[in-house]
């Protein structure tokens, strides 16, 4: 089951709207987001922390994403599931 939602974060100052899908499976919930033509599924690991994949994790093709538009995307969901 998939659900869409838009989430809006603030990134060197500028607020981006990003598209999102609630991905939910058996036992785990991912959040997927597409950055420019990258993936980015974020999900939360056994201690409770979101940890950010990308396809480039399964795929072995370099994917160029800004890590703080990444970490500016985790901290906005903390705040919205807490």
């Amino acid at each position: 089951m998939e659900e869409l939602f838009t989430i809006t974060i603030l990134h060197n100052g500028v607020e981006k709207e990003l598209a999102g899908k609630l991905r939910i499976s058996a036992y785990t919930h991912q959040f997927i987001f597409t950055i420019g033509e990258s993936e980015i599924i974020l999900e939360k690991d056994d201690e409770g922390n979101f940890r950010a994949l990308t396809a480039s994790a399964f795929s072995g093709k370099p994917q160029n994403i800004d890590p703080s538009l990444v970490q500016a995307l985790i901290n906005e969901m903390v705040k919205e599931i807490e």
